[in-house]
């Protein structure tokens, strides 16, 4: 129960990003000519350019329809995710939509951990979606595509600066809008229990293991929301420095008159005393009948859409 109800909040995103900038090299395939053009790349995916900018869609004839999907939604929400973050104009992005593991391993390296629904190259400024999981997963499409939408803008942005893996998780989550009650109650169940993780430890690579990975993706979002929730303008103020220094402790330090270590000091110190009371309601049996009928309820309508949504492209041919 306790590992459904952790992928249920999972994060699907994995940052790949390159040694020295995160907008070095070039992408494997790019399509030519005018938008909505289909030609193909080298792998020999089908590739058009959407019709909203330079976002070139790679696909098989399996995953032609949810590929117009991940486009669509691309259209969708480029304007205002990079408008958060004070993005002008968007650069190129290279979008493969694979239909199972196999591929979706071949395309990354194999760098992906299990859980992972999609995934985002910052040296090539490329998105990988796993078809296959993302239809059987209890999060929606958009979510994913915003989140890893989130990540190739704001490395387009700072160009190539080096930033917290803490920061980008949070910021991503932030854009994708994906925090839930789950979500909320999963952190006040991690702050009381004492497994949740110090932000500091998260300025690399997250951890592997899923729960693990949960936890980091929820205290990573708690932070940003701690620092933009009452004043979202400051969020362009600190990116506009990370670009301008090249260095985000400095930047961090310009906009908010403290260094990053104090800020996560400060900031674990008011977690724990907002949720100090917690202990005792989570403790009580009224309290874990409720949770658990709430997870159980909520656990089942997501699996039965997601079968549903399933049968409906393997009708189309994706299986």
């Amino acid at each position: 129960m306790i590992r459904a109800a952790a992928r249920l909040v999972l994060a699907a995103a994995v940052i790949l990003a390159a040694p020295q900038a995160c907008r070095a090299g070039v992408a494997p395939g790019r399509a030519a000519g005018e938008p909505g053009r289909v030609t193909f790349d080298e792998s020999g995916y089908m590739v058009r350019q959407a019709p909203c900018g330079p976002f070139h869609m790679h696909y098989s004839e399996r995953t032609s329809r949810i590929s117009r999907e991940v486009e669509k939604l691309i259209c969708e929400s480029a304007g205002d995710i990079a408008a958060e973050i004070g993005l002008e104009k968007p650069g190129g992005i290279e979008v493969y939509t694979v239909p199972d593991r196999n591929e979706f391993n071949s395309l990354s390296g194999g760098a992906i951990q299990e859980w992972g629904e999609a995934y985002s190259d910052l040296g090539r400024m490329m998105m990988g979606i796993d078809a296959g999981a993302v239809l059987r997963s209890p999060r929606p499409l958009r979510t994913v595509v915003r989140h890893e939408l989130s990540h190739l803008f704001f490395s387009q942005k700072v160009r190539g600066v080096r930033c917290p893996a803490w920061f980008m998780e949070g910021l991503a989550m932030r854009q994708s809008r994906e925090w839930t009650l789950v979500d909320q109650w999963n952190l006040v169940a991690s702050i009381w229990s004492g497994r949740l993780p110090d932000l500091e430890d998260l300025g690399g690579a997250f951890p592997g293991p899923a729960a693990e990975a949960s936890s980091a993706y929820r205290l990573s979002y708690a932070a940003v929301e701690e620092l933009f929730g009452e004043n979202p303008g400051d969020l362009v103020t600190l990116i506009s420095f990370v670009r301008d220094t090249g260095d985000f402790d400095r930047a961090f330090l310009l906009t908010f008159g403290r260094a990053p270590e104090e800020f996560t000091a400060a900031f674990h110190m008011k977690l724990e005393k907002r949720y100090r009371t917690a202990g005792a309601v989570l403790q009580s049996s009224p309290f874990w009948i409720f949770v658990v009928l709430l997870f159980l309820s909520a656990y089942a309508l997501k699996r039965i859409r997601g079968r549903r949504r399933l049968k409906e492209w393997r009708d189309e041919g994706l299986d």
